[in-house]
């Protein structure tokens, strides 16, 4: 299955976590399997960075638009990219097959 990375950051003054009420909703939103199920989801891992407001999210699914419906919430407090990825074992072989050359 396909995995994705969802990054996150925003600032201080958007922090969904100031309040217990708001980091119970971005609990909602990040860890919630209801939610994972319902955008076609499976949370891999979910990372945070110490002493910033940066956000790692790893994710399997299907379809990259199932990881787009996911991170949608998390543009509402700052920038998020999807980022698609693959193993370093699928990458080395293919380029060891000669399908790609490079890191691109």
């Amino acid at each position: 299955m396909p995995m994705y990375l969802v990054e996150h950051q925003h600032t201080d003054a958007t922090c969904p976590a100031q309040t217990p009420e708001n980091a119970k909703m971005m609990e909602s939103l990040v860890l919630s399997t209801e939610r994972q199920r319902q955008c076609g989801v499976k949370l891999v891992e979910d990372c945070k960075v110490k002493g910033e407001h940066r956000l790692l999210i790893l994710l399997d699914a299907s379809d990259r638009g199932n990881v787009e419906k996911y991170a949608e919430p998390f543009k509402m407090v700052g920038p998020t990219e999807v980022r698609d990825l693959t193993t370093c074992s699928e990458f080395l072989q293919n380029v060891l097959s000669g399908e790609v050359k490079g890191c691109r």
